[in-house]
């Protein structure tokens, strides 16, 4: 068993699907904020300290658009 701190780096994808499905993203939209913030096409690609920030991103979001 890891050491992973809460919440999981899978906690955390569950949580950006909820919030893109809130904000009405399609994985598309997701990929092409990844690619200009991140410089990659999958939440998998990024660091666990990146996936938090992107979904503290959408959290604080209330466009149905990437911008």
């Amino acid at each position: 068993m890891t050491n992973e701190p809460y919440p999981s780096f899978h906690e955390l994808i569950n949580q950006t699907d909820a919030e893109m499905q809130r904000l009405g993203w399609t994985v598309e939209q997701g990929r092409e904020h990844l690619m200009k913030y991140y410089g990659v096409r999958s939440r998998s690609l990024l660091t666990q300290e990146e996936l938090d920030n992107f979904l503290l991103y959408l959290q604080l979001t209330d466009s149905p658009t990437p911008q």
